[in-house]
């Protein structure tokens, strides 16, 4: 089962987390290790966040044994455990083609169900999802909600969205979500394995 991941590093650059992927000899796609899907990661002001979408829990734990762990070591970076949360839903490479903003939504109460049937409404999730217009899309479960993390072009993008796709959805389920809060997060670094058609 496909796992995604969100750390959030305090107090470190992105000088520095582009030394640790250096570190690891990470410098796109090409170098990504196995069972890395995607990755996205970029400066919150405090420090930085970095997401990934991992085919299974076994090759993650390999990267951080083998790759993360002793480059976060050699940087002397600050040890973090990392949000690991189960897949709902991928699309990892939607209709949009510029990665400039990371949006981070976390719906309190919103079960898997009323996931799947706010995305039956939305014409951007029809298919496989190749006509939506973000460049990727991820909604992962936790006990009691759903983090969405995609990666748009800008916030300005994720808005129209929102307004002309997202909202209608809400209305015609009946409503009864709270009030959608993004984070806004601009991208540093954006890679998608060669294998993610």
């Amino acid at each position: 089962m496909a796992e995604l991941t969100i750390f959030e590093i305090p107090e470190i650059s992105l000088e520095q987390y582009d030394r640790l992927f250096e570190e690891m000899g990470v410098r796109g796609a090409e170098d990504m290790p196995a069972g890395l899907l995607s990755h996205a990661a970029g400066d919150t002001g405090e420090g930085v966040l970095t997401t990934g979408v991992w085919a299974d829990t076994e090759r993650l734990n390999i990267f951080y044994a083998e790759w993360l762990g002793p480059a976060i070591v050699e940087e002397g970076l600050p040890q973090v455990v990392p949000r690991l949360l189960p897949v709902h839903n991928m699309i990892l490479r939607g209709a949009g083609r510029e990665p400039g903003v990371i949006v981070q939504l976390e719906i309190d109460g919103l079960a898997p169900e009323t996931y799947d049937e706010l995305i039956a409404a939305m014409e951007a999730h029809a298919g496989e999802g190749r006509g939506h217009p973000a460049v990727s899309h991820v909604a992962a479960r936790t006990a009691d909600s759903m983090v969405i993390v995609d990666v748009w072009d800008s916030p300005e993008s994720f808005g129209r969205f929102a307004e002309e796709q997202i909202g209608p959805a809400v209305q015609s389920a009946g409503g009864g979500l709270p009030r959608l809060e993004p984070r806004f997060v601009p991208v540093h670094n954006h890679i998608v394995a060669p294998s993610v058609a």
